[in-house]
Order: structure tokens, then C-alpha cells, then sequence
């Protein structure tokens, strides 16, 4: 009888650890959302986050300060410039080069849209390029990957 209530005991620890185990998990690393499914809390805020930290960096007119949120491989298309997938490195260097060349005066976004898969941000960017005022489009899509946001692809038109 003491075997029976040992195992049973030991069954139970074990089923209960598995459900500790199995959401902090979930809470941990939560699924990435698909077109049927909401966003976690967690998710949203990331994404706000990380849109507010692309913000900042065009502003700014450095790409340093979210370079390090881009997909491993990204689509970068820059009117006028380069245009295709390019390796994070790579894309980092292209609009380092694009923004060095021009003084940003002014950027924000205009239009957020955090749902779905593959949320994104555009805006209008205002600089100084060779002495004469440029107007540029900006737009940037994001992608969940593992536990995390990263920038998938990054337009300037």
C-alpha cells in the first residue's frame, strides 16, 4: 500500500510540475500571432517599443540605435538607391550611408499598425539633402521572431 501511494504521489508532483513548467513557459516565449489570433500584452508592448526606438533613430538620423532589432536577412528599398534582401550588417550600413548623407529635421510616424503578423509604422521624413529640403516616406514592417520583434523590411520612397 505504501508502494501505490509513493508512485501516486510522485505522478502527481511530477503532472504538477509539468503545468508549472508548461506556463511559464507560454509566458516566457508566448506563440508569435497569426491573422486569427490577438496579440499578448507582452507582444504589444514590445512592438510599441520597438516602433518608438525606429522612431527615435530616424529622428536622430541614426541607424545605430535600432540596427540591432533587424531580421538576419531584411528587404531594404531606398528610391532612387538600393533596392533587395540584404544581411542585417549590410542593411545597416546602407542607411547609415543614406542618413549620413542628409540632416533629418523632422520624423514621425503617422500611421501604426500593431495587429497581425507582420505589423508596421510609415511616416514622412523631412531632412536636408545637398542644401534643398527632401520629403521621404518611411516605412518599416517587423516580424516576430522567437521572443522578440525584428525589423523585416525598411522602406525610404
Amino acid at each position: 500500500m505504501r508502494w501505490v501511494l509513493l508512485i501516486l504521489f510522485v505522478v502527481l508532483l511530477e503532472e504538477s510540475y509539468s503545468q508549472i513548467r508548461r506556463d511559464n513557459h507560454a509566458r516566457l516565449y508566448p506563440t508569435p500571432p497569426d491573422k486569427y489570433s490577438r496579440m499578448t500584452d507582452v507582444q504589444l508592448q514590445k512592438v510599441q517599443t520597438l516602433f518608438q526606438i525606429i522612431q527615435d533613430g530616424i529622428a536622430k538620423g541614426s541607424v545605430n540605435k535600432f540596427s540591432s532589432h533587424f531580421d538576419n536577412q531584411m528587404f531594404v528599398n531606398i528610391t532612387r538607391g538600393e533596392s533587395g534582401y540584404f544581411s542585417a550588417n549590410q542593411a545597416a550600413a546602407l542607411l547609415q550611408h543614406y542618413m549620413s548623407t542628409r540632416k533629418v529635421i523632422s520624423f514621425e510616424f503617422s500611421r501604426i499598425s500593431e495587429k497581425g503578423v507582420a505589423p508596421y509604422a510609415t511616416g514622412r521624413m523631412v531632412s536636408i539633402y545637398k542644401g534643398s529640403l527632401e520629403s521621404a516616406q518611411v516605412y518599416v514592417s517587423c516580424s516576430w521572431q522567437s521572443t522578440e520583434w525584428v525589423i523585416g523590411q525598411f522602406n525610404i520612397y
